[in-house]
Parts: structure tokens; C-alpha cells; sequence
């Protein structure tokens, strides 16, 4: 062991002294396969040198062959980490096909919407799907996630708990979470799931509801269908519920803004060089008396909507303070079908303001009643046990 020792130590010592001699001697004597790059990229590469080294190492030493591929996948997941954001992760080729499995709005697995919360380094249940093998396990919106199979998952490792929790249709899966400070474990089948983005429908007093759960998939198809629905039947107002919408495409969101909301900017973006891009929106928009709700899972794409309505006096805020997820990541495809997803900017609301890590306040705060929620879950509240809904629709009652 020391003998073994020792030579890898000379190795990388006797390494570490030749690259000077090595080019002076091949100054003097150029070789066919030279090949001249700036001092910028000598520079960057000798950053990577000791990632090569390592490879080398273990092509050498360790005891069986390894697969390089594998093992360039696991230094790309590292070397995301190490940004030590939440947000932004690599993502291998079966984990970008899921990725994009996500957005269309199919794919197979459990059926709850998760976030990645930076406060307690969690992974949380933002919402559970309607008729999903989640819902029917037991799991709800507000747990958190810590095992997945008994392995631990922190929010850093989301989308690596994502891939085990998806699989094959009819095999089980464990899912463990932290519920009120307990450990609650749930057997959970998987199934084909199908997520419904957008549910709509008229209440009493002729009041436009729809739920926009997230900016995916269909979701501007729907709520466009609910608009036209509820200007046929000229409804008094309407109430926009993103609670527990955790966010998606920013282009889904600017597109549905352009639908309720003047002329004017609805989100600005300013990246680490200062460049700044405006998203803009037209004249022509459907006017009719707002209230929205929001609470604290309502992040990114919802503060987006939520911030221009209210910065625009286009609606009333009701519910609870949101999330604060204030940045916007870039999704990166690779010509391998590998990619990316990294935090590339800051956003503003039209009023210039930046709630990363702060949220925003409601116009009216109102917590929903604990009872009813342990009674029937935050999923399957009845309307006129929800408290939150039931301000909005007092606030666009008395606006009349």
C-alpha cells in the first residue's frame, strides 16, 4: 500500500514538472500533431487538468473497468452543485427526456407537483394531482419529501428523487416525507399520469373561477377557453387561483398576461452583465374585474402574473405571502440529448421591483381555517370552506 502510494505521488510530482521543459523541447523540435491554442484556453484547460488527472487515476488503479461516460455525468451533477443553487442542475439524457416529458404534461409516475424549497433544503409537495396515485396513497400538498426507496433526497437532488419516483406503470415505489414534524411513510403504485393545468368553471353570482396550477403544457390553451367561457356568459369578475403553482415557462405566463392586461411591460430580466430584456404585451385584453389568489407555494411564474396584475391595479391579491423565487433559469439541450437547466437572470416586476427570497404581500391577507384543511385536505376544499376564496369573491362583490 505505501509502495503504491509513493508512486502515485511521484507520478503526479514528475507530472507536475514537465509541462515547462516539455515546451522548450518542443519549440526546438514542432511536431505534426502541435496544436497552437491562446493563452485563454491553455489557462481554462489547466483548470479542468485535475478532473483528467483523476480519470486517469482511476483508469489505472481502481480495481475493475469503470464506465468514463458514467463518470463525466457524475462530475457534470457536481460541478452544478457546487454553484449551490437550488435551481440550477445537469441533467443526463434520460433525465432531459423526463424534463421535457414534464412540460408536455404526460408522463408516468405518482402525479404531485414538487418544488425545491432554499429555506429548508427540502423537497416539497406543492400540489397533488386529482385522482392520482398520490392523492389515493395519502400524500399531500405541504409534505415534504426526505426518502425516496429509503434513500435521502435533499432539494439539491430533486430532479435525481424525480427520476426514481417515475418508472414503470403497476410497480411501487416508497416515498417517505416529514409531516408536522413527523415521519409519515406511503406506498404509492405508479401509474400513466395526465396533468390537467388549467380547471375552470362559473360560481354563484356570476363569478369567473379558474385554477392555473402551472404554466405548462396546455395551460395558455385553457385558460384562453376559460376567458372565452366566461366572456360569453359576461360574468361580473373573476378570481385567478394560483395557489400552490410553482411556476413553469415564462413565455406560457407572458402569453396569458397578454390576454387580462394592458399595453406595457409585464416582467423585466437583468442577467449578471447588467443586460436587461422586457417582456411587452399589447392593448387588446379581456377587462373584467380581478381577484387573485396566491399563497406561500405560489413562486416564479405566479409572482410573475401576480406582480404585473397588481402593479398594473388590474386585480386585488388575496391569501398569504408568496414564495419568493425572483430568478429565471434557461433550459439547455446537448447534441448527446443531455442538458442543463441554470439560473440565468433576475426578474423585475413592471413597477421594478425584485421579490427573490421576499414574495409578495397580498392586498388582503387571509390564512385558511387548519380544521377544514386537516377535514379535507388543501386539494379538495369545498368552496364554501375555503376561506381564501371566499374574501375574493366578497372583494369582487363589493367592487360591483
Amino acid at each position: 500500500m505505501k509502495h503504491t502510494l509513493a508512486l502515485i505521488l511521484s507520478m503526479i510530482l514528475i507530472s507536475a514538472a514537465l509541462p515547462a521543459q516539455a515546451s522548450f523541447m518542443q519549440m526546438l523540435r514542432p511536431q505534426e500533431d502541435d496544436v497552437t491554442i491562446s493563452r485563454e484556453e491553455y489557462n481554462r484547460l489547466m483548470q479542468y487538468q485535475k478532473l483528467d488527472t483523476l480519470m486517469q487515476l482511476v483508469e489505472t488503479y481502481y480495481y475493475e473497468d469503470v464506465d468514463k461516460e458514467e463518470m463525466l455525468d457524475g462530475a457534470a451533477v457536481g460541478l452544478m452543485a457546487g454553484i449551490g443553487d437550488v435551481y440550477s442542475m445537469y441533467f443526463t439524457k434520460k433525465e432531459m427526456e423526463k424534463f421535457n416529458e414534464e412540460t408536455d404534461g404526460e408522463y408516468e409516475g405518482i402525479g404531485c407537483q414538487l418544488l425545491a424549497d432554499p429555506e429548508d433544503k427540502l423537497i416539497t409537495v406543492t400540489r397533488v394531482f386529482k385522482d392520482s396515485p398520490a392523492e389515493k396513497a395519502g400524500i399531500k400538498a405541504g409534505d415534504k419529501i426526505a426518502y425516496v426507496n429509503d434513500v435521502y433526497y435533499s432539494a439539491y437532488e430533486m430532479q435525481e428523487a424525480v427520476n426514481v419516483m417515475r418508472g414503470k406503470p403497476g410497480e411501487t415505489v416508497k416515498i417517505t416525507v416529514m409531516r408536522d414534524l413527523e415521519s409519515v411513510d406511503f406506498h404509492v403504485v405508479r401509474e400513466a399520469v395526465n396533468i390537467n393545468y388549467v380547471e375552470y368553471e362559473i360560481l354563484e353570482d356570476n363569478i369567473g373561477y379558474v385554477i392555473i396550477y402551472d404554466f405548462l403544457g396546455d395551460a395558455y390553451d385553457g385558460f384562453k377557453q376559460a376567458l372565452e367561457t366566461f366572456e360569453q356568459a359576461n360574468v361580473s369578475g373573476m378570481i385567478i387561483d394560483l395557489r400552490n403553482n410553482g411556476g413553469g415557462l415564462l413565455d406560457a405566463c407572458v402569453a396569458m398576461a397578454d390576454l387580462i392586461l394592458p399595453e406595457g411591460v409585464v416582467v423585466s430580466m437583468r442577467d449578471k452583465q447588467g443586460n436587461v430584456v422586457e417582456q411587452k404585451i399589447d392593448n387588446e385584453y379581456y377587462d373584467v374585474p380581478m381577484a387573485v389568489l396566491v399563497n406561500g407555494f405560489s413562486a416564479s411564474a405566479s409572482e410573475i402574473l401576480a406582480g404585473a396584475i397588481r402593479d398594473y391595479d388590474a386585480g386585488i391579491l388575496v391569501g398569504e405571502k408568496t414564495f419568493g423565487k425572483g430568478v429565471v433559469q434557461s433550459a439547455m439541450e446537448f447534441p448527446d440529448g443531455s442538458g442543463m437547466k441554470v439560473t440565468t437572470a433576475r426578474y423585475y416586476t413592471p413597477d421594478g421591483e425584485c421579490i427573490h427570497e421576499v414574495g409578495i404581500e397580498p392586498d388582503v391577507t387571509v390564512e385558511l381555517d387548519k380544521d377544514a384543511v386537516t377535514r379535507y385536505g388543501i386539494n379538495n376544499l369545498p368552496h364554501d370552506k375555503d376561506a381564501q376564496l371566499q374574501k375574493a369573491i366578497e372583494v369582487l362583490k363589493a367592487d360591483q
